[in-house]
């Protein structure tokens, strides 16, 4: 079933409003949050993430970014040698696809420690920092789908944030500023999109 979340529209108490809607719905599956840098994507993502925890659903956030480039310093405090080997070793890309595994044992723990629970929430903030194109294919054949699969019979929310057209390829978007969801037919699609989301960022600020 699709969730509603009241939101807050002027998070930062700015008198400058994020978002055109006080209310967003979720659907189950797969949602790729859309809009320009700054748009508020991670915002809302943090907004999302406060209304579970209030409502006691279970949900992970991570922000593949920020947390990511934090794995290492954990695997030094555990003495996982093999892990900061392997990532020291690696490229900017592998290391991201590395920590993904991580995140991957994450989600897993989350479900197993859930099994009564009808509902199960994975936020993901710039999910496809630095990762080329097979790796993000790679990201929604291998562990989104593995997810679905292995939680049959849950209503299972992926709600990720991105910037480049391939996590957006095929799947359902939600435009954080305006609140709804779209799809986008090609890769200009998408760009005419995100020039129009700048644009609208812009207006915020105007008068002030």
């Amino acid at each position: 079933m699709s969730r509603k979340f009241k939101i807050v529209k002027d998070y930062y108490e700015e008198e400058v409003y994020l978002y055109k809607k006080a209310t967003v719905e979720f659907k189950p599956g797969l949602t790729v949050l859309v809009g320009c840098n700054g748009a508020g994507k991670t915002t809302l993502l943090h907004q999302i993430e406060n209304r579970l925890k209030k409502k006691h659903i279970p949900c992970l956030y991570y922000n593949c970014d920020k947390d990511g480039k934090n794995e290492v310093s954990k695997a030094a405090f555990y003495s996982n040698f093999e892990f900061i080997a392997t990532a020291i070793s690696s490229s900017e890309g592998e290391n991201l696809v590395l920590n993904m595994g991580n995140t991957a044992q994450r989600i897993g723990k989350l479900v197993r420690e859930n099994p009564t629970s009808s509902e199960i929430w994975i936020l993901l903030d710039a999910v496809d920092s630095g990762l080329s194109v097979d790796n993000v294919v790679g990201m929604k054949e291998n562990l989104f789908n593995l997810v679905f699969e292995t939680t049959e019979g849950k209503d299972v929310y992926i709600i990720v944030s991105a910037n480049a057209y391939e996590m957006c390829r095929g799947e359902n978007c939600f435009d954080v500023i305006n609140g709804k969801y779209l799809k986008f037919k090609d890769y200009e699609d998408y760009r005419d999109f995100v020039l129009k989301s700048a644009q609208e960022k812009e207006k915020r600020y105007e008068g002030q």
